[in-house]
């Protein structure tokens, strides 16, 4: 459960796990929004958000085990790509140039 920037949204997938958003300003609502969209997560109002919603989407994204199975997939996926040393070297190059 956050507020959905970019970082814990990245986070979040990182590691395989649904996400619960509660957005405040910015990239956040887009955030919110395609994680609603997508089903890979659930976005409640910031400030509106009754006890009952917030129960039903633990719940339904805790028993969804179709999600889950896609989350790990795609974590594992993020996790294998070497993004990090492809960009070390891009800014190396740079650099050397």
């Amino acid at each position: 459960m956050t507020h959905g920037g970019n970082n814990t949204t990245c986070e979040v997938f990182h590691c395989g796990l649904p996400m619960i958003a509660l957005p405040l300003f910015w990239d956040q609502y887009d955030n919110a929004q395609r994680l609603q969209e997508t089903g890979f997560g659930a976005r409640l109002r910031t400030y509106h958000w009754s006890e009952e919603e917030l129960v039903g989407a633990v719940h339904q994204l805790l028993a969804d085990e179709a999600l889950a199975t896609r989350m790990r997939s795609n974590a594992r996926a993020i996790r294998s790509d070497p993004g990090r040393i492809k960009g070390a070297d891009l800014l190396e190059q740079l650099a050397g140039n």
